[in-house]
C-alpha cells in the first residue's frame, strides 16, 4: 500500500530523454543525468487533478442522456523552489543565464528575462517520502516570481502533457525497489 506523502527529491530533464515506455531501470538512468531541485519551499508542494467533466446529450422524445461527452481534468504539480542558482531560473523560466569571465573561467553572475511568450517543457520526477517515483515524461513548466517569506521564489507550475511517443504514458509511478540500475 502506498500514501505518496510529501516529497524526498525532485528532479527536472529534457523531454528527449524519453524514447520509450519507462521501466524502474530505464528511470533511473535518466535520474542520473537530470538536474536536481535541491529546495522546495515550506510546504508549498502539491499534486492536484481536476475532476473530469461531462456534457450529457439528451434524447428530446425520451429526455434521458444517450451520450456524452468527457474532458479529463488537468493533472499538475506544483511547487515552490526558495534557494536557486541562475541556471535553474533559466532552465524554468526562460531568458539566458549572464555569465562573466574568460573562457576558461566563466561563472553565472546573473540572468535576463526572455522578450515575448516562453514554451518550457520538461521532464518532470519525483520521489515521495514514501519511496514512490512519479514522473511525467512531458511537462509544460509555468514558473514565476513570487514572494515567499521574505524572499523571492520560484513559484513552479508543471501541467502534465501527451509525450507524442508511441508506447509512453503521460505519467508513471514506480515503487524505488524498481527503480535501479540495469545488471
Amino acid at each position: 500500500m502506498i500514501s505518496a506523502v510529501g516529497i524526498k527529491r525532485l528532479l527536472y530533464a529534457a523531454t528527449s530523454v524519453v524514447t520509450a515506455d519507462l521501466t524502474g531501470t530505464s528511470l533511473e538512468k535518466i535520474i542520473t543525468a537530470a538536474t536536481e531541485i535541491d529546495n522546495v519551499h515550506g510546504e508549498t508542494w502539491q499534486v492536484e487533478e481536476t475532476e473530469a467533466s461531462r456534457t450529457p446529450y439528451t434524447n428530446q422524445l425520451t429526455g434521458k442522456t444517450y451520450r456524452e461527452d468527457l474532458k479529463m481534468g488537468e493533472v499538475k504539480i506544483n511547487f515552490t523552489i526558495g534557494a536557486y542558482d541562475y541556471k535553474t531560473k533559466a532552465d524554468l523560466m526562460g531568458g539566458l543565464v549572464i555569465e562573466t569571465g574568460s573562457d576558461g573561467n566563466k561563472k553565472a553572475t546573473g540572468w535576463k528575462r526572455a522578450d515575448g511568450k516562453v514554451n518550457i517543457h520538461k521532464c518532470l520526477i519525483a520521489l515521495t517520502e514514501d519511496n514512490v517515483w512519479l514522473v511525467f515524461p512531458k511537462a509544460s513548466i509555468s514558473a514565476r516570481q513570487a514572494n515567499t517569506d521574505k524572499a523571492i521564489g520560484l513559484a513552479v507550475s508543471a501541467t502534465q502533457l501527451e509525450p507524442g511517443i508511441t508506447g509512453v504514458s503521460s505519467e508513471y509511478w514506480f515503487d524505488d525497489s524498481e527503480v535501479t540500475p540495469a545488471g
